[in-house]
């Protein structure tokens, strides 16, 4: 095999499964001739049960039958159930002795190989004691764990050096072997099961749940050859190291290091493709849950291996943390090679008698190429210590090239590692199918562990709520692609029948855990002492609190230097402890090792530059700071309109009402909200956009029921109002935020009676959005918006099925393609194409069939539109379908209709291009609509405060285009401007 891994096999190869039998005949001639026919007959009816089967007679006795397959595991248990038919055949139906062997494995189409398998298993079968089955181990480790229970381990055969089970179990003669205890070792439940700790659960212990059963596959990226740390220690430490200009380190690094195309695919591709791997991931990816699976199956034998990956490796896994490696080496002496380290790690663990046998066999098994040394935590090594230790693991690896190694380190403070034939590899962040097969699988686990039994049907259920309340929330959907964060969340919801109703208080708990109890749910094996841990109450709320504050003030991207950190810690132990500068600030140090090494809730970003585990954590603490401070309502109302602040603002709305449990605080807050008016330039946020109604309604959906019925109910009034007033653009965005939340209930009765409103955008926005909260009602508003005598209101029933939530959305839009109204048939359209995309050359043919001249102009304007914004990304399918048509000659209809929008297009840009905003003043005051329409258009990109007094006016103009068109310019204009976080101005 090639170092790169490149002639590892892409696909599974045939396995092959090989019985021996001797059964020991009478020297009788006629009854042999008998025994014979009978024998021959009995294993031959076996024989036929299996498609690729191959029964060959040896000699007088002796027979082989040879199986092939693709799922090894499935073959083996197979071929070890024929052997104990022929075996109870031959003893009970023939009433003679006999020898059994079983073996099976990998062969693919290599003669080698396939002749090495036969000749084990007649060694195995020469060597068993009569009327006994030798089992090779590669058989016995994928038993199912009851049948295993009915043979003897294996253990050297009398007179033979070979390994194998016996059924039935019988004595060994050698004692136990230290291979075995080696597997046996790794399918221990401190390492094949997981604990999940630091959560309120139903029953008192954490659940223990198989990792076979929870385990997904993650995706990787293959990005480099490593790094060689000797290389980096001896040209790059020795001459500067860190203290180099960072251009300098930089550059020498990448001469280093050999790129390879970027690929994206499965960890078994890359498993497959490559004899070492080098695991990197943030926190919390995954990298010692796939080791410790990778050790657990390759404990299973290749033909387990091979099942899971698709491929083979050595036999005998060692599985082990680097950090604990480190550990005896200090303790040992620096002169202790790995494979002494690695014999007395596994000797603490119970593993065999005598430490020193375990170092030699070790030794003998590395010697020859028999293991898969799984390196987990390479990061998890002080920083001064980490170039040697990197040296001392790659002179082990140097000395040991034909074994194979997977090692695993966070991305920041990894500086490299040679390993044979090795590349670097970065875990991918779960996508949206693995996110469900975990919350399914992970349901069915715990399930299963909680009740006894098996109860998929209860667990599915389960899973899909979780799924549903992950997927409608994007914040929480954006967490859930973090595998220990997607954990946290489906043992919450699995703990409370649900996610907590609000998610400040998943927020919390998740914080919480992170501070108190990663540490131990992230141990690789049990280990005495306690773990590093940050106390929630005492040091997370006020010092990560003043932490995250002062980093969202100064530093919006969440990544500060380390100098700014150590400063901002410093100065918060110092007034919380009052203890000296020069104190706080080595107690800072100490703190940012323990949150960012052994908590991991902060992450090194960069060369000294950190941030917090994901922004959602920074969000929250900078929310919690607010709190700790005490200047929570001060601090609000300050930001209260900046985009940047709201997510702070409203966690911490969330926090004063759940968490603290400040009911009245949390009312007078919002109140103050709902009255509040700003002044000066300002004054167009509340006066004329009135954006403390959405604020307020975001809060009280954040404050639930801490707040009184009464005000609740003024609240979801008023939304409902401004919401079918303002334009759907800003409407819908809002709404999407609230429409999960128990706050979100209150409204639907309000919109009920705008939807009665003599206004008919006013009627159309509210039946609208009663859909989007109660989707169970869509039916009946199409067919009352398709009566109406508005077109305006008739276009509702479009937007309501392009979300094909009833039946036949696509036979009732196509038939609306040929109506009368032409906005309304554009509409339909539209829908089509957004919700149908499969639909687009169709829909486009009963437009042109219609002759719809504004239907093609509109298709037309918005496929040049985004033909001009594409810029190296792909045209959409309308895009193609629609400019096809315009080159075309078959289509003389759209070729028209795009010249003439050609010139139009032109001639509007470059009035854009040319309009100083003295005359586009002037413009928005002209007495004629199309003017002023054209002036609102025209203000894309301009921030000149000049122009808001002459847009205000217009959003009350009688032409609801006109009005909905500045609504909407000037709530863009606003952000633009920067409007919203200017600091209020003082009152009067």
């Amino acid at each position: 095999m090639t170092h790169d891994g490149t002639d590892i096999p892409r696909s599974p190869a045939p396995v092959l499964a090989v019985i021996r039998v001797r059964a020991v005949l009478t020297q009788d001639e006629v009854t042999s001739m008998v025994l014979r026919a009978r024998l021959y007959a009995g294993i031959h009816y076996i024989a036929q049960q299996f498609e690729e089967a191959d029964l060959r007679q040896m000699d007088a006795g002796n027979w082989s039958l040879s199986l092939r397959g693709a799922n090894g595991p499935d073959l083996a248990r197979k071929a070890f159930d024929a052997a104990k038919m022929v075996r109870e055949r031959i003893l009970v139906d023939l009433s003679l002795p006999s020898h059994i062997a079983v073996h099976a494995a990998v062969t693919g189409d290599d003669d080698s190989r396939r002749e090495q398998t036969l000749n084990l298993c007649e060694r195995l079968q020469a060597e068993v004691p009569e009327n006994a089955i030798a089992v090779s181990p590669d058989v016995y480790r994928v038993l199912e764990d009851d049948v295993r229970r009915t043979l003897s381990p294996p253990a050297h055969l009398a007179g033979d050096e070979v390994l194998a089970a016996q059924f039935p179990p019988q004595p060994s003669a050698h004692g136990e072997n230290l291979w075995e205890e080696l597997l046996r070792d790794l399918t221990s439940p401190a390492v094949r099961r997981l604990h999940y700790v630091g959560f309120r659960l139903q029953k008192k212990e954490p659940p223990s749940l198989d990792i076979f059963d929870v385990f997904v596959m993650p995706s990787v990226e293959v990005r480099r050859r490593p790094t060689h740390s000797v290389e980096l220690s001896s040209d790059l430490l020795r001459d500067g190291g860190l203290d180099a200009p960072i251009g300098q380190l930089t550059e020498s690094l990448q001469q280093a290091t050999t790129y390879l195309p970027a690929q994206r695919m499965a960890f078994e591709q890359a498993f497959q493709r490559h004899h070492s791997l080098v695991v990197l991931g943030d926190p919390g990816s995954g990298k010692t849950t796939l080791l410790r699976w990778l050790a657990v199956v390759g404990a299973g034998g290749p033909l387990a291996m091979h099942a899971a990956l698709g491929s083979t490796a050595p036999p005998l896994p060692l599985l082990a943390s680097v950090g604990h490696l480190a550990q005896v080496r200090a303790m040992l002496g620096a002169s202790t090679s790995v494979v002494e380290a690695l014999a007395h790690l596994f000797h603490s663990r119970g593993i065999a008698r005598d430490e020193a046998s375990l170092r030699s066999f070790l030794e003998v098994h590395l010697q020859q190429g028999d293991c898969l040394v799984l390196l987990d935590g390479l990061d998890e090594v002080r920083s001064e210590a980490r170039a040697d230790l990197m040296r001392w693991l790659e002179d082990f690896a140097a000395r040991y090239p034909q074994n194979r190694f997977i090692a695993s380190a966070r991305q920041v403070g990894y500086v490299g590692l040679a390993l044979p034939g090795a590349v670097e590899v970065e875990l991918g962040a779960f996508e949206d199918e693995q996110v469900r097969r975990y919350v399914r699988s992970f349901h069915r686990a715990y399930r299963q562990w909680e009740e006894g039994h098996p109860d998929d049907a209860t667990a599915d259920r389960e899973s899909e709520r979780l799924l549903t309340a992950l997927f409608a929330n994007q914040r929480l959907h954006e967490l859930s692609r973090n595998p220990f964060i997607l954990a946290s969340m489906a043992l919450i919801h699995r703990a409370e029948g649900q996610l907590p109703r609000h998610r400040v208080q998943a927020y919390e708990i998740f914080s919480r855990t992170l501070c108190e109890t990663w540490g131990q749910a992230r141990r690789l094996v049990a280990s005495e002492g306690e773990e590093a841990q940050i106390r929630y109450e005492e040091e997370a709320v006020p010092i990560l609190g003043r932490l995250a504050l002062e980093m969202h003030r100064q530093w919006p991207n969440g990544v500060a230097p380390e100098g700014f950190v150590i400063e901002t810690l410093a100065t918060a132990l110092q007034e919380r402890d009052g203890i000296s500068r020069e104190e706080a600030v080595r107690s800072a140090r100490e703190f940012l090792h323990r949150a960012g090494k052994d908590v991991q809730i902060l992450m090194e970003r960069g060369p000294g530059r950190w941030g917090f585990l994901h922004l959602t954590f920074q969000e929250f603490f900078a929310a919690v700071g607010l709190h700790a401070s005490e200047s929570f309502a001060e601090e609000a109302m300050v930001h209260l309109f900046d985009p940047r602040w709201e997510e702070v603002l409203r966690l911490g709305v969330g926090y004063m009402a759940l968490v603290q449990k400040r009911p009245e605080a949390t009312r007078r807050f919002i109140q103050q909200i709902m009255n509040h008016r700003e002044s000066g330039i300002r004054q167009l946020l509340t006066d004329t956009l009135r954006k403390q109604i959405p604020m307020a309604a975001l809060f009280a959906a954040e404050a639930g029921e801490a707040l009184p019925n009464a005000l609740q109910s003024k609240i979801a009034e008023e939304f409902s109002h401004w919401l079918c007033t303002m334009p759907r653009a800003i409407g819908e965005g809002i709404l999407k935020e609230i429409h999960l939340s128990e706050f979100a209930l209150r409204i639907p009765a309000f919109l009920e009676g705008l939807s009665t409103s003599g206004k008919p955008h006013i009627r159309a926005n509210a039946l609208l959005y009663i859909c989007v909260l109660k989707p169970e009602e869509a039916a009946r508003i199409v067919a009352l918006t398709l009566e109406a005598p508005e077109a305006e209101i008739r276009e509702v029933a479009t937007a309501i099925l392009a979300q094909n939530i009833i039946p036949d959305s696509l036979a009732t839009l196509k038939n609306l393609l040929t109506n009368k109204t032409r906005s309304l048939n554009t509409s339909a359209a539209f829908a089509i194409f957004s919700r149908f995309p499969n639909e687009i050359d169709s829909t486009l043919d009963i437009i042109q069939e219609d002759g719809n001249q504004a239907a093609i102009q509109t298709m037309i304007f918005a496929a040049s539109l985004d033909s001009d914004l594409a810029q190296g990304r792909a045209k959409s399918k309308l895009t193609e379908a629609v400019l096809k048509r315009c080159e075309g000659s078959e289509y003389p209809l759209w070729s028209r209709a795009a010249s003439t929008i050609h010139d139009s297009v032109l001639a509007l840009r470059a009035s854009k291009q040319d309009e100083p905003p003295t005359t586009l003043v002037d413009m928005l005051k002209d007495p004629n609509e199309t003017t002023r329409l054209s002036a609102i258009l025209t203000l894309k990109d301009l921030r000149d405060l000049d122009l808001i007094e002459p847009l205000i006016p217009l959003t009350r103009s009688n032409s609801r285009l006109e009005a909905q068109t500045a609504m909407a310019e000037l709530w863009a204009f606003s952000l633009r401007a920067g409007l919203h976080s200017l600091p209020p101005e003082p009152p009067n």
